[in-house]
């Protein structure tokens, strides 16, 4: 376990920081329903850019399988167990392997904790974000959702850079 230090560490931080700031904002989830904390404003005050409020979500991304949290649990626990059977085929022996997928499954393991240990088994979300632009507000999501996200979006993109590379190397030799 020595060699996967890098994942044990971001895994060890997604998780103490999402459970962390969700336990404030259940703490103070009656304030934040009704009064949300404005983070990021848009010039002039029309537009709240960024702001935490207070939800709770039994399903996934944008709710969806809202009515089979069960299934939702089951696959987390399924995901979490899966990369660690599957450590060497992730390629976990690469430092930036490990850092992406400390991101995932400590994201995983983050809303999991949700499901297993709050009343109701429910995820909770507060950080809400406003696209100006598109005219679009963003499902409210957690730090969790984040790590989950920006770990997913970085494995995509190593995956095209280790192809372009190895395209590459055949090419030259």
């Amino acid at each position: 376990m020595k060699k996967y230090i890098p994942f044990w560490v971001l895994f060890a931080l997604v998780v103490t920081t999402d459970q962390w700031s969700k336990s404030l904002v259940v703490e103070n989830s009656k304030e934040l329903q009704e009064n949300p904390i404005v983070i990021l404003e848009l010039i002039n005050g029309r537009e709240n850019l960024l702001e935490f409020t207070y939800i709770t979500n039994p399903g996934a991304a944008w709710s969806m399988f809202s009515d089979y949290p069960e299934a939702l649990t089951l696959l987390a626990l399924t995901a979490l167990i899966s990369i660690f059977f599957f450590r060497k085929a992730l390629e976990l022996n690469k430092i930036l392997h490990q850092y992406v997928f400390g991101l995932i499954a400590g994201g995983i393991a983050g809303n999991l904790g949700d499901r297993l240990f709050r009343d109701p088994a429910e995820v909770v979300d507060f950080i809400d974000f406003f696209l100006p632009v598109i005219n679009y507000d963003y499902p409210i999501f957690n730090i969790a959702d984040s790590a989950i996200f920006v770990g997913a979006f970085s494995y995509i993109i190593i995956g095209i850079v280790e192809a372009k590379n190895e395209k590459e190397l055949q090419r030259v030799t």
